[in-house]
């Protein structure tokens, strides 16, 4: 644009020269007067238009660091946000601990030889039977604690049933990482508040009821009623000798153990979701449910009371 006012100043100044005769020099003088005025403002402009780029562009920077920033806040990644419960991980350590120590220590293939018996026979592998027992049951352990979480499961961190269904295979070391983010949820529910398969399975007293009859059918067929009856020195004696001689024995052992400990420790959250008013303490009933393991979860969700419908 300042090129263009020169060109036309030198243009008319010639038209000028060349018409009237006029002396160039006053004419020149002052037109070079005005080129140099006009020379010193293009770098300021210049400046101007430069200070201001890089300051839309300051601008500009600083508001997508903010938005980076808020976006960052709301999606948050694959660990904000989570609690951590320290019971349930020091369980959780302890048990992984103690697994690896024991399949390090154990003679080798001790616990392949068992295995393999379960894989042939699983009712009657020829091993223990208070062990066989507590094996079959751990299968079944995440039912009722399914019935358990799950009223409470909605607002969680992370879903429920992969944590559940992994642990009918791998007990609390696989739903242990569930265990120890969860956040507890004592607020009072309806079954209205509830996903299709907890409202109408696991809050269904036909199916609770079944679990339990589950349960107490494992501790009879797997042989450990009969044994204990039969001979409980001999039967306890040699439980212990294979919990002692192989990983399996030793490993499934704890993992049963933190499971119906586990279970307990989330029945008085569970009473308190079905606002539950009666005289027993929810410490003491949960208590109680440790008293015969696996049958005492399943027992109290087939007893417990019953979630409204709205």
């Amino acid at each position: 644009m300042m090129m263009m006012k020169v060109l036309k100043s030198l243009s008319l100044l010639a038209l000028v020269t060349s018409c009237a005769g006029f002396s160039t020099a006053p004419v020149w003088t002052r037109l070079t007067h005005s080129m140099n005025i006009a020379a010193e403002k293009i770098p300021l402009a210049t400046s101007k238009t430069s200070f201001s780029t890089q300051t839309n562009r300051a601008t500009t920077t600083t508001v997508y660091a903010s938005n980076l920033d808020t976006e960052e806040e709301t999606e948050g990644g694959f660990l904000s946000g989570v609690s951590i419960n320290p019971p349930y991980l020091a369980a959780y350590v302890i048990f992984l601990g103690f697994a690896f120590f024991k399949s390090m220590t154990e003679e080798a293939g001790a616990s392949n030889d068992i295995l393999q018996q379960f894989l042939a026979d699983p009712l009657n592998p020829g091993c223990n039977e208070l062990f066989v027992t507590i094996f079959n049951l751990l299968g079944l352990y995440f039912v009722p604690i399914a019935c358990l979480l799950m009223p409470g499961a909605k607002n969680q961190k992370y879903p429920a049933t992969p944590f559940l269904l992994g642990s009918m295979f791998g007990g609390y070391g696989l739903i242990g990482p569930y265990a120890f983010t969860r956040t507890p949820d004592a607020a009072v529910k309806t079954k209205a508040d509830l996903g299709w398969v907890t409202a109408n399975i696991l809050e269904n007293k036909i199916f609770n009821w079944f679990i339990a009859v589950a349960f107490t059918s494992a501790y009879i067929t797997s042989g450990g009623v009969n044994a204990l009856i039969s001979d409980a020195s001999g039967t306890i004696d040699g439980y212990g000798q294979l919990f002692s001689d192989t990983a399996i024995a030793s490993a499934s052992s704890v993992d049963f153990l933190i499971l119906t400990l586990s279970a307990a420790s989330w029945i008085p959250e569970d009473l308190a979701r079905r606002n539950y008013k009666g005289g027993v303490a929810p410490a003491l009933i949960a208590a109680s449910t440790a008293l015969l393991p696996g049958v005492g979860v399943a027992l109290y969700c087939a007893l417990r009371p019953s979630l409204d419908e709205e």
